[in-house]
């Protein structure tokens, strides 16, 4: 997926400003496709010279103009295409994973600091899916409880594997503090 793709799909639903769109992902896409508002900025000055959006700049006496941007037919298009076109596996990269392949290098403590402080992080983003307001849910387009529907399995696949983060923080963190050094099987989450 390409950020391209997501404001293609916000635009799909009304026009808005690169502030207005920079809250729309933070409400609902941010936990699985984050962007900084430069990113959005940068992003839409590309995808209106490929044709996929338009502009408009709207005077404010007191503030800089707005640019609302629309999606074009031709954006509609690539948008189309690329949603019923299946996405392949994308590889995961994760820094903390290659920091525990060489823990072996460090003491205990040090190893026990970063993983406590690593699923602290994620007992955190647990805790912010539990608390997603649902005037939130309001304003990403109230009469389509389908769209609704899609949009919540995202948020239903991020809980599910920050618990399976944490869960298996945890199992590990208890293994290490217990020296119980011995290799687990993989795939099993009862040890």
């Amino acid at each position: 997926m390409s950020l391209e793709h997501a404001i293609l799909g916000l635009l799909n639903y009304e026009p808005m400003t690169g502030y207005e769109l920079k809250k729309m992902i933070d409400i609902s896409i941010n936990h699985f496709w984050p962007a900084v508002q430069s990113q959005i900025y940068k992003t839409l000055f590309r995808m209106e010279a490929d044709g996929w959006l338009s502009v408009e700049t709207i005077s404010q006496e007191t503030r800089p103009p707005r640019k609302v941007y629309t999606i074009t037919v031709k954006g509609q298009n690539e948008f189309l295409g690329w949603l019923e076109t299946p996405q392949p596996h994308s590889e995961t990269r994760i820094a903390w994973l290659i920091q525990l392949f060489f823990a072996g290098q460090m003491t205990d403590e040090k190893i026990l600091t970063n993983l406590r402080t690593l699923l602290a992080g994620y007992q955190q983003r647990l805790q912010a899916f539990t608390e997603i307001p649902d005037d939130n849910r309001e304003k990403m387009k109230e009469d389509d409880p389908r769209d609704q529907f899609f949009w919540m399995l995202t948020a239903d696949f991020g809980v599910a594997q920050t618990i399976g983060q944490v869960q298996w923080l945890t199992k590990v963190i208890h293994a290490i503090e217990n020296h119980n050094y011995t290799l687990p099987t993989l795939g099993d989450s009862s040890k």
